[in-house]
């Protein structure tokens, strides 16, 4: 379990229920289908402007962010701990609030944010760019050798996050601002299918892509910490998970028994946080109090 527990609820930054510059705050147009609002800052590791360099970059994460814990899982699979710094603004919400003031003072500060100290400029807060430019742009600094976006697999696991995107990361976020109970239910039946083939997939493979772990298993894994832990309660979205799903509960677990998962996962901020950044969802601030952690 990671050692940097929770203490000040004071210290959650309350996100806005209008988030058009964050990945989680997709919107559903009339149709169906999902707009994904772009990242504010766009820059990209390797390139010219940020080389990959040890010491220059600092990624700010926070404890319950689904989009962040991803890059933080990342960094620490891929053996970056020394080449990029790392700051939970959980702890300490004034310096990523700084970083932004910096760029575009009065804008909201999100995370993730890739902070470029060299240059004293934001390079991205764009969470699929971040994590695969984590994923492949430091191998030469990184102390484990672990490739999370194989050249073999790039299309199969773009496909593959394409349909985590639309059917597991997004729904929850467009399910908590469905106001119509007929809307509600329905994506919560879409949920609960996307999760019942996982379920199945997994039945048959060890990861989402075959016999190796990548980039699409961090993705799916960020979720599936929070429909155990938060969505219930809150999104009223846990009907199955995880009973009814054996294989992708097992393969949950599997994950939160490697280290670098188990280390960046903090089940009581990603509680807290669900239940104050989205209070503007319900009408009480009740912080769900959960059921005894099944993850050790």
């Amino acid at each position: 379990m990671p050692s940097n527990l929770f203490h000040r609820s004071e210290s959650v930054p309350a996100a806005s229920c209008d988030m058009p510059d964050s990945a989680a705050g997709v919107l559903r147009r009339p149709d169906g289908s999902i707009v994904r609002p772009p990242a504010r800052f766009q820059g990209r590791l390797g390139t010219e402007s940020f080389p990959a360099e040890s010491g220059r970059y600092r990624l700010f994460v926070s404890w319950g962010c689904s989009w962040s814990n991803r890059a933080a899982i990342t960094r620490k699979l891929k053996g970056l701990e020394d080449a990029v710094a790392i700051s939970y603004s959980d702890d300490d919400p004034g310096a990523l609030r700084a970083v932004w003031e910096a760029m575009e003072p009065g804008h909201r500060a999100g995370v993730p944010t890739l902070w470029d100290a060299h240059n004293r400029v934001i390079v991205s807060n764009d969470a699929d760019a971040i994590s695969r430019d984590l994923a492949i742009q430091f191998n030469e600094l990184a102390t484990r050798d672990l490739d999370l976006y194989p050249a073999a697999l790039r299309a199969e696991i773009d496909e593959t996050n394409e349909w985590l995107y639309d059917n597991i990361h997004s729904v929850i976020h467009i399910l908590g601002h469905e106001a119509r109970e007929d809307h509600h239910r329905a994506l919560v039946t879409d949920s609960l299918h996307a999760l019942g083939r996982l379920d199945s997939q997994l039945a048959e493979r060890t990861y989402l892509n075959g016999d190796v772990l990548t980039e699409s298993d961090v993705r799916l894994y960020v979720s599936l910490v929070r429909f155990e832990c938060a969505y219930p309660g809150i999104f009223e979205s846990n009907v199955l998970y995880p009973n009814g799903y054996p294989h992708l509960w097992a393969y949950a677990r599997g994950l939160y028994a490697v280290p670098e998962f188990a280390s960046t996962t903090n089940f009581e901020v990603i509680r807290q946080n669900f239940a104050i950044a989205f209070a503007c969802l319900r009408e009480h601030q009740v912080v769900p109090g959960g059921r005894p952690s099944r993850w050790d």
